[in-house]
């Protein structure tokens, strides 16, 4: 078994008490992803901003729509910055970051872009979506190793999310990789992750529950500390496996986001766009909490 060190029990780090904080506000551990896909947009948006050549005017305004919609029932708001590209990608992502904070200040602003890097360009990275877009979290990829993330960490208000076990398909021919003691490569990351790299108490782990073994007694090794869960929905993670296993002391302690089926909402011909979105986010928090409950 991990041996915790006190960083787990230390009081908080801001960043985590604000994820906190939002479980109780909600009683919700969904999360919404926004991952805009310009031709899926839907035609009446397009309509409002005078036509889809306005597609920084079109992006902003869906994913205000999105927020409007599916921010009383949300935790987090996921914002993969590689759906942004460009100088129109960046403007809708600021003005996206933008809104959140102005409307829905409680809600944790997620920046998803698995970066990895190191020395200056690490720096630069950390100080462009902490300070200029003012992210509570950012998304990293950690198989770089410390220097990759540590500006990052050094943020003490925010928090830091790794990506340790994914639920994509090969990720196990890296992270299952065993080590010359046996240890699978994923659960050494996780140990330096909650260890020796959290030194100001503000790193939150990605686990998969596509391999539900490896969640088995995970809360032995990382005590409350909040879990992003990947892989549920359909990736073939099933929450009522998974979502036991993880619960912290409160009954809460995950962050479980859909991006696809609430931007993107299957709904009956007469039903509002928008009010689909917020009765997907509903269902899935429904989903969690009857998970909770079993």
């Amino acid at each position: 078994m991990l041996e915790i060190t006190n960083n787990l029990y230390s009081p908080a780090a801001p960043g985590i008490e604000k994820i906190r904080a939002r479980w109780q506000q909600t009683d919700s551990m969904a999360g919404v992803g926004i991952d805009p896909d310009i031709s899926r947009i839907p035609q009446e948006i397009w309509d409002e901003v005078g036509g889809a050549e306005n597609i920084c005017d079109g992006i902003v305004l869906f994913n205000q729509r999105i927020i409007d919609a599916t921010a009383e029932f949300a935790v987090d708001f996921k914002v993969n910055s590689n759906f942004f590209q460009g100088e129109i990608g960046r403007k809708a992502l600021s003005s996206t970051f933008k809104y959140l904070k102005e409307t829905q200040p409680d809600v944790i602003r997620v920046c998803d872009g698995k970066f990895a890097d190191v020395g200056h360009t690490a720096d630069v990275i950390a100080e462009e979506y902490f300070g200029e877009l003012e992210a509570d979290a950012v998304l990293l990829n950690p198989y770089m190793g410390f220097d990759a993330i540590k500006p990052f960490v050094d943020y003490k208000d925010r928090v830091t999310i790794l990506c340790i076990k994914t639920s994509n398909p090969s990720a196990q021919e890296i992270q299952n990789l065993e080590l010359a003691n046996g240890t699978p490569l994923w659960r050494h990351i996780l140990r330096l992750s909650m260890t020796d790299w959290n030194y100001n108490g503000n790193i939150v782990p990605v686990l998969s529950a596509t391999h539900m073994d490896d969640l088995e007694g995970i809360r032995d090794e990382v005590g409350d500390v909040p879990i992003l869960l990947a892989g549920v929905g359909s990736q073939g993670g099933d929450i009522n496996e998974a979502i036991p296993r993880c619960l912290d002391s409160k009954g809460f302690g995950l962050m479980i986001s859909s991006s696809r089926g609430i931007l993107y909402p299957e709904k009956p011909q007469n039903e509002p766009y928008f009010d689909a979105s917020r009765r997907a986010i509903i269902d899935l928090r429904s989903a969690i909490n009857s998970a909770k409950a079993s």
